[in-house]
């Protein structure tokens, strides 16, 4: 199951099924592959967790608004906008759109991603540790 899907984007663009496309499924899944990718290189090399990071640990919905921003910003607007030389409403959302999920991105971090490394089916304060960027943590 992806992250988010075409009922989370209409929370956000009420009108998007009025642009002719019927079905973002195929981007949702790019997006949470972005997403995962993201969080690998990102986070999980800094957090001292050994192997590889498995997705299935993490918390689906705190991930949710980040697939909605990187669907509607890397796969839905830049279908819609006409790339002209003067931006469309389109491209000024998909601008829109690719700001928010920066911001969310690092929200995300500083909050602490929810990953259940012990496996245990509930996520500990120790799981959920922030990530520092940029500063000397002791």
């Amino acid at each position: 199951m992806a992250l988010s899907d075409d009922n989370d984007l209409l929370d956000y663009v009420p009108d998007l099924e009025s642009f002719g496309i019927e079905d973002f499924a195929d981007d949702h899944a790019r997006a949470e592959a972005d997403i995962y990718r993201q969080l690998r290189a990102g986070w999980f090399v800094k957090t001292g967790y050994s192997g590889e990071m498995d997705s299935t640990l993490l918390t689906p919905t705190q991930l949710t608004r980040l697939g909605v921003y990187r669907v509607l910003g890397w796969y839905v607007f830049p279908k819609l906008t006409k790339w002209s030389d003067e931006q469309d409403r389109f491209e000024k959302q998909m601008n829109h759109y690719r700001g928010e999920y920066a911001n969310e991105f690092e929200a995300v971090l500083r909050d602490g991603v929810e990953y259940d490394a012990n496996e245990d089916d509930t996520v500990s304060d120790s799981e959920k540790a922030p990530v520092h960027h940029g500063r000397l943590v002791r």
